[in-house]
């Protein structure tokens, strides 16, 4: 039990924590809280890290393309490009793999002058990169990112060439959703992914289980039965540790709740924006973590970050674990031992409306909005060319057996929908070095996407962070009074500052 003072200097200590992030600038971009936990690697990104001792790739002849390529570019006219994603000389395969492709479209092309840009994007550095007019024909971005890339000016309108190729048919309605506003399409998912649950197979059938809960309300008595404190080993693992990153996995759990990305901060016609998630979705989930650790003790004892939680996975200290698909292949790659047999991934159980809903994210092709005409449409053919054509696709994968560190097969959201997503999984089952029928589950379920929250998203995080810490720190924490406090502080040292 803690003492009345232990508590008391905790509430201290986050209750400053919180104050302390705060910021009196325009509304932050959402990062996604750590690195690691972005977007999973896809096919691409493996062929980019590809074995430096290997020969590249080579295409002799590449199969028709997924989608209809024109015959000319820019009328024919000569056309130079920037684009993102080649790799650096540290990693000579994957830079003759890169320059090989790019010598592929410009042949395709002989008019278009492709020229790498070696710029990896963070939300930190690329206001620099505007300011100095720095800014790629070929950018990257996250998914976060459309508000901030349209309301700047910086992504061009694309609708009239997803029509033209009928490019909006191929991708996920729930993504182009996130890269559409107002009724135009500013962007090019490359990569997603969402939320899920992870699970040690055996251990869910020792104790009498074929699979994770398909409810929350089932999650917690099936927790409490998987968990073996004398073994060490927690029934469910999930992130109650940092407060951003704590924060994130608490508004994960308040989406299947019924909390809306769009509650979180509002903006009126004043332009004044105001806290939401003071709100009775938001406590639902928080009465539930709460529970998790006071009535039915299946919680790791240590407040977890993102690496710490997957460990949790990694080396049978808990049966059941939230996080993303994605860090499978962490795993895979940091616990070279680990049998990945032994493992399944599921979707989120459904919230009180029956609905499977998950958090998602992940990385977006635009083109520079500055750029000319011509620039803009060289610019997304190539994009079309590297991400669709068949040819390319197949070479990335064979690019993977060369490199002892790729992973292939991790459970992702699939951005793709009809005869093209079932070549992906194709190629993904062929070349798979995880076990691609264990993520059965999460691969058919369907699932509901919110984004991350958008407006001042890091603060929100670390505010509703903090609630997450008290309320598994200490059992006498009311979580109402809780988060009506941290939405309070919030609103004040945070949303009241900003311009």
């Amino acid at each position: 039990m803690k003492t009345k003072t232990f508590a008391l200097l905790l509430n201290l200590a986050l209750l400053a924590a919180l104050i302390l992030s705060a910021c009196g600038s325009a509304p932050a971009e959402t990062e996604v809280p750590t690195e690691a936990e972005a977007p999973v690697a896809t096919e691409a990104a493996a062929a980019t890290e590809a074995s430096a001792t290997e020969a590249p790739v080579v295409v002799e002849e590449a199969p028709a393309g997924a989608l209809a390529f024109p015959a000319e570019i820019a009328g024919g006219r000569p056309v130079e490009i920037s684009v993102v994603g080649i790799p650096t000389e540290a990693n000579p395969t994957g830079l003759a793999d890169w320059h090989a492709a790019a010598d592929r479209f410009m042949a395709k092309y002989p008019n278009v002058t492709v020229i790498g840009n070696d710029y990896v994007y963070a939300p930190d550095t690329f206001p620099a990169i505007v300011a100095g007019g720095q800014v790629p024909t070929v950018f990257q971005g996250y998914l976060t990112d459309r508000d901030l890339m349209v309301g700047q000016g910086l992504a061009a309108d694309l609708t009239s060439y997803y029509k033209a190729t009928k490019l909006d048919e191929v991708y996920n309605s729930n993504l182009l959703s996130l890269v559409s506003a107002d009724g135009k399409i500013y962007g090019m998912p490359i990569e997603a992914y969402v939320m899920g649950m992870a699970y040690n197979i055996q251990m869910l059938k020792d104790a009498g289980y074929d699979a994770p809960p398909t409810t929350w309300e089932e999650l917690g008595p099936m927790a409490q039965k998987l968990t073996n404190r004398d073994a060490g080993v927690a029934g469910f693992s999930f992130i109650r540790g940092e407060a951003h990153q704590a924060g994130w996995h608490g508004t994960v759990i308040g989406y299947n709740f019924g909390l809306k990305d769009s509650d979180i901060v509002t903006k009126d016609a004043d332009g004044k924006y105001t806290a939401g998630f003071d709100n009775a979705q938001t406590l639902a989930a928080l009465n539930f973590m709460k529970d998790l650790q006071w009535k039915y003790d299946a919680l790791p004892r240590e407040l977890l970050q993102w690496d710490t939680n997957g460990d949790q996975l990694a080396t049978g200290q808990a049966a059941m674990v939230l996080m993303a698909g994605g860090q499978l292949e962490w795993i895979k790659q940091t616990y070279a031992e680990v049998d990945m047999n032994q493992f399944g991934f599921a979707p989120l159980p459904a919230g009180p409306n029956g609905k499977m809903v998950s958090l998602g994210g992940g990385d977006v092709a635009f083109i520079n909005a500055k750029a000319s005409e011509d620039e803009i449409e060289a610019g997304f053919y190539y994009r079309l060319f590297v991400q669709f054509d068949e040819g390319e696709i197949k070479a990335k994968y064979e690019a993977t057996k060369t490199n002892p560190t790729a992973v292939i097969g991790e459970p992702s959201y699939p951005i793709y929908v009809g005869s093209f997503q079932e070549k992906i999984e194709a190629l993904t089952k062929e070349y798979a070095n995880l076990p691609v029928d264990n993520y059965a589950l999460f691969n058919s379920a369907e699932i509901g996407l919110q984004n991350e929250p958008q407006i001042a998203g890091q603060d929100y995080y670390a505010a509703l962070g903090n609630v997450v810490s008290l309320i598994v720190t200490d059992e006498n924490t009311d979580p109402a009074a809780a988060l009506t406090d941290a939405a309070q502080l919030f609103q004040t040292n945070v949303l009241d500052q900003l311009e």
